[in-house]
């Protein structure tokens, strides 16, 4: 009975979409766009019409939202309703300013946000204070309900066995363990912890209330038909394994690990390596979150892009050095507050937050001072107020550094308290006084008494001490007209007398005092710096920026990058475009074009010989598209870059035990996220995909993939592939299509050797050259050579001799004749045994001699 109703439920999401005129596939990806203030549809991949009829409009979409934020990456999983499907966004970099969750939930709008109980506080805030936002409230107006779940139910095993047991309908009830871990991994990214927890959250949840199930019987499961993936509309998607196979981030060991932060790695050769020339740890930061969420807002990287063009200017050289060398002061100001909202700032924080607001100040003076109409220079010269003026000065007129680092303690200026400075002048002029007063207290002692002095003890103020003497013995002798006796230490007895009393009473514990001052000097700036923490805030998001600018325009000035043109065309239009990373390793690169729309054609097969530069070439297509899309200039001559929505790739194989996957199957999710997910509007790029099979299995695969894709026409995705299966032409398994256009690496023969000259024409090649790329390794001759021969007699369909005895050919000479004796033989006539006994085998020598 639970199979049927799991098949009537398909069928009705299928009758629900066709009504709707959603022509699509259940396997096709839908993305999540954001239409205006009243509507949020559900848009396929492909950009055809949403599913939401006009009559749907009229009621909301109920939606549950589950969230977990954890070493800086968000992930959510959302349950609708209405259609029974859910959707995954993948783990994503989030700030502490939550501006991904914020998107995600203005996106969804959703009725529901779950989430664990000991989440961070920080992110624990953000999400309670969605029912207070309008704009993240349901289409009719009501308010966002905030649900917790214990942490244990968003733990990674929990949700992670959660997660393998859900039903689909598309699931075969008699798939086992195994093949269901299969199945679901081509879905579900389980490398995304954070995504994985969210959704055993949201399935627990779910459960719990019985959404869509609150009237059948208990052991009813959740309706869910599909599992999909989603992209906030203005970010580019990006999964892990293209950050991987375009080396966007790469960390190497460090040779000092204490050096490195106690984390034991730096950052190697990579796109991140190149373009952080960033002065302060705020610009690293906010750099790498640039990586992490390249934006498809085109007003946003031309805003970037116009900043980057001012400062690679030469005109303008003076001021971005000028920039530069404030930006060195600009530190972690949020830490700061933190301490001082618990009273615990060192003086080095005090020293610290001064040299920020006073480089602020310089910062914005410079700002200020430029006719140029760059957004970046507007937000500075708004935010960075009066404000700044006035923390810098009050800081600079309270605290004495060079006392406090002297000290080690909070000190203040003079002329600050004149309390103060009266308790400062006479705790000054202690020495002196103690000095007098023991010269008085020594005159009238017994001559006996040779020595004392005038101390001072925390807690028992003023004390006269005087060495022992011979008479001084025992508690007795210690007595002394006019002294009070206190305690005896190192021979020393300690005494109070009428002049350390008057001491008391007139100065009392001058130390502690001008301390307890100085701290309650200190808790008043504390609260009027807090008062102005925005303005500090204001300092650490824009100074960031503002340091990443500097640092793309430092990377394009040494380079030779320039400025590309971006539009919202599907077109990818690069000339001498050069891989950032290769260019820094050879002496000379040559460049290459890349042209991809719908009159060029948006799919490009290459073939060519190993080496040659076909994956260097395919690399340096995406990471030109990437730079483009988080405002960088780029390697190239010029460069026109359409609007991607992700760049999906085959390149990169990551192995683990952990994945539990054959390598070939890793290579298949690759390829299944870019087939669910790619629309007209991504770059796919395709590496040498199935070789991990066998060579007509792969050539299948791939050949069904491009008439995929193909089929699609002008709706298909820009993708560049590369591979060795040259029967793919030979043979003209892809259809004729407007979009195809088959490319090679140019090759001159020279003789026996190859020259590679890495410039990409248009046309195919038959051969790879393996042998040629083998002897450049160094492998052996004699391994060569038989591989040639082995090539040559299968292209001939020939038998492949042994080559493991060296009488072979007289062997295969002498079964040769064995087979005409055998068919002259009469078999009725013969003598059987005389016969038989010509069949023994002879046993060959190594010289190939008959033994």
């Amino acid at each position: 009975m639970g199979a049927w109703v799991e098949v009537l439920r398909s069928c009705k999401h299928r009758m629900l979409m066709t009504h709707q005129g959603l022509n699509t596939t259940p396997d096709q990806s839908m993305r999540l766009d954001f239409i205006s203030d009243e509507d949020t549809v559900l848009r396929p991949t492909s950009g055809e019409d949403g599913i939401r009829s006009e009559e749907d409009k009229e009621d909301d979409i109920e939606i549950y939202l589950s969230v977990i934020w954890n070493g800086g990456k968000l992930g959510a999983a959302c349950y609708n309703v209405q259609t029974a499907e859910i959707y995954m966004l993948k783990d994503t970099a989030e700030t502490e300013n939550f501006v991904i969750l914020k998107k995600v939930c203005h996106q969804l709008r959703p009725k529901h946000v779950i989430t664990s109980t000991k989440a961070d506080e920080r992110f624990l805030k953000a999400v309670r204070d969605f029912d207070k936002l309008p704009s993240l409230c349901g289409l009719n107006g009501d308010m966002v309900s905030v649900d917790y779940l214990p942490s244990t139910e968003f733990s990674l095993e929990v949700c992670k066995r959660r997660v393998m047991s859900i039903h689909l309908p598309t699931i075969p009830s008699h798939y086992t363990e195994a093949d269901r871990t299969i199945f679901l991994s081509s879905t579900i990214p389980f490398d995304c912890c954070c995504l994985v927890r969210a959704l055993g959250g949201l399935l627990k949840f779910l459960e719990k209330k019985r959404v869509g199930i609150e009237l059948e019987s208990s052991d009813s499961d959740i309706p869910i038909l599909f599992l999909r993936t989603f992209s906030l509309h203005d970010v580019m998607f990006l999964d892990a394994d293209t950050y991987i196979a375009l080396q966007l981030f790469k960390n190497e060991s460090h040779p000092s690990a204490y050096k490195a932060g106690g984390s034991g790695a730096k950052e190697g050769l990579s796109l991140f390596g190149i373009l952080n020339r960033t002065r302060s740890m705020i610009g690293t930061k906010l750099m790498r979150v640039w990586f992490m969420q390249p934006s498809r807002d085109l007003d946003v990287l031309k805003r970037r892009l116009d900043a980057v063009s001012y400062f690679v200017n030469p005109r303008n050289a003076e001021v971005t050095s000028s920039f530069q060398d404030a930006l060195k002061q600009i530190k972690n100001v949020p830490r700061i507050l933190k301490l001082m909202k618990q009273a615990q700032p060192s003086v080095n924080d005090w020293q610290t937050l001064y040299k920020t607001a006073y480089n602020a100040i310089s910062i914005g003076d410079i700002c200020r001072a430029q006719n140029a109409d760059i957004h970046i220079f507007k937000k500075i010269s708004d935010s960075f107020t009066e404000d700044l003026h006035y923390v810098a000065n009050i800081i600079s007129k309270i605290v004495d550094f060079d006392e406090s680092f002297a000290t080690g303690r909070f000190v203040v200026r003079p002329n600050v308290d004149t309390d103060l400075d009266t308790r400062k002048r006479t705790y000054n002029g202690l020495p002196d006084l103690m000095t007098r007063v023991a010269k008085q207290e020594l005159s009238k002692l017994s001559e006996d008494i040779q020595e004392c002095n005038v101390i001072y003890l925390p807690q028992l103020g003023y004390l006269l001490a005087i060495p022992c003497t011979q008479e001084m013995i025992h508690r007795q002798t210690f007595e002394i007209p006019d002294l009070e006796f206190v305690f005896l230490s190192n021979n020393i007895v300690h005494y109070k007398s009428q002049s350390t009393h008057a001491l008391d009473a007139r100065l009392g514990d001058t130390q502690c005092e001008i301390t307890d001052q100085e701290t309650q000097i200190m808790h008043r700036l504390q609260d009027a710096v807090l008062e102005k923490s925005q303005a500090l805030y204001s300092v650490m998001e824009h100074a960031a920026e503002l340091d990443c600018l500097l640092a793309f325009a430092a990377a394009a000035r040494e380079n030779n990058y320039i400025c590309p043109t971006l539009t919202m065309e599907k077109t990818l239009e690069i000339h001498g475009g050069r891989h950032p990373l290769q260019e820094v390793c050879v002496a000379t690169f040559v460049a290459n074009n890349t042209i991809s729309n719908s009159k060029e054609g948006k799919v490009k097969f290459l073939t060519g010989p190993n080496a040659s530069g076909k994956s260097v070439y395919l690399k340096q297509v995406g990471l030109i598209s990437f730079m483009a899309h988080i405002g960088s200039f780029v390697p190239a001559e010029s460069a026109t870059i359409g609007m991607l929505d992700g760049i999906y790739t085959r390149i990169h194989t990551q192995e683990s035990i952990s994945v539990g996957l054959s390598t070939f199957m890793i290579d298949l999710n690759q390829m299944a996220t870019a087939l669910k997910s790619a629309t007209s509007s991504s770059l796919v790029i395709i590496d040498e995909f199935g070789k991990g099979t066998d060579v007509a299995d792969g050539t299948s695969l791939l050949v069904a993939i491009l008439k995929h894709w193909l089929a699609l026409e002008d709706d298909c995705p820009h993708l560049v592939v590369s591979t060795h299966f040259h029967s793919i032409l030979k043979q003209g398994l892809l259809p004729s299509s407007t979009q195809l256009r088959c490319q090679t690496m140019e090759v001159i023969p020279n003789g026996d050797e190859m020259v590679f000259l890495y410039q990409l024409i248009h046309g195919q090649t038959d051969h790879s050259y393996a042998s040629h790329i083998s002897s450049m390794a160094g492998l052996p001759d004699e391994i060569i050579d038989r591989g040639q021969q082995v090539t040559e007699l299968i292209k001939e369909n020939k038998p492949i001799p042994r080559v493991d005895q060296a009488g072979a050919e007289k062997q295969l000479t002498w079964y040769r004749s064995v087979v005409a004796k055998l068919m002259e033989a009469d078999i009725d006539t013969v003598n059987m045994k005389t016969f038989l006994q010509g069949f023994v085998i002879p046993t060959i020598s190594q010289d190939g001699k008959s033994l």
